[in-house]
């Protein structure tokens, strides 16, 4: 297999994957505050804003910016150079494109964090704002829809890689990750349960014409609590998403990537074959 990655790539990937997991552990451990004390969970600018009046805590906070500005990069050029063999037929375009959205996706939020640290911006998802300028736009429902469609999918897709366990294809092989299973699959699956919920929103928001309707994780976290046993569906996902943190830390370690695998390195699914 030819190698595409260039080396500085890799130290990109993991510094991205340890900035998501900071974010997805606060953001975790705030909702599981939520459903043990009451309140609304708070989105990932929220949850990084109580960082504020913390000691160095604006320095951290631009660290986390910088770091999701790396993981924007490094999905932007996974999904150019196509650094993880998904291919070029329909199914591998789409998760490449995918992989674009991703980075564009954590770019914006990686500026807006580091404005929030710099004082120039608020703790707000900023997803109103968006929906109701592509409202605004020629046919507009129809492509907030088809965002909130995509959205979905990429739920869908966590909901799957979580259950099929297919994150074993990308993770380099070690008896720790045998013990680590089921903190890595709910994190995947409530990971993609919340993503899915997000993108209902889009839809809605499309179907009504307003953008109000459009919404981020505490949003999400609210919906939740208002079903019934709704303290016990948030703070599963808030469980979820501490395991998701984990998960990123975890990728930060092992994660392969299928262009720059070294020679004699396995991944989990390889030595699970080899010893099937």
């Amino acid at each position: 297999m030819a190698e595409r990655a260039p080396a500085w790539v890799e130290y990109v990937m993991r510094a991205g994957y340890a900035a998501r997991g900071v974010v997805y552990l606060l953001t975790g451990g705030l909702a599981l505050l939520s459903a043990w004390h009451g309140g609304s969970g708070e989105d990932k600018k929220g949850a990084l804003s109580s960082l504020f009046g913390q000691p160095f805590g604006e320095v951290i906070i631009l660290a986390i910016a910088a770091g999701l500005f790396c993981y924007g990069i490094w999905r932007l050029i996974c999904g150019y150079m196509d650094l993880e063999d998904e291919g070029s037929e329909t199914k591998g375009l789409v998760a490449r494109v995918g992989q674009g959205v991703s980075g564009l996706a954590n770019l914006g939020l990686s500026f807006s964090i580091a404005r929030l640290a710099l004082g120039n911006g608020s703790g707000g998802d900023g997803k109103e704002a968006l929906t109701s300028k592509l409202l605004a736009m020629p046919f507009g429902q129809i492509i907030v829809g088809a965002v909130g469609l995509t959205v979905i999918g990429a739920g869908l897709a966590y909901l799957h890689k979580g259950w099929s366990e297919k994150y074993r294809e990308n993770l380099r092989w070690s008896p720790i990750l045998e013990k680590l299973s089921l903190p890595i699959r709910l994190g995947l699956m409530a990971r993609g349960m919340v993503v899915a919920i997000i993108g209902g929103f889009f839809i809605f928001a499309a179907v009504q014409s307003d953008p109000d309707q459009a919404g981020g994780l505490s949003q999400a976290f609210d919906l939740l609590r208002s079903q019934a046993y709704g303290l016990y569906l948030l703070g599963f996902v808030a469980f979820g998403m501490l395991a998701f943190g984990i998960y990123c830390w975890i990728e930060v370690a092992f994660r392969v990537l299928p262009t720059r695998q070294r020679k004699g390195t396995l991944t989990i699914a390889q030595h699970l074959k080899m010893h099937a």
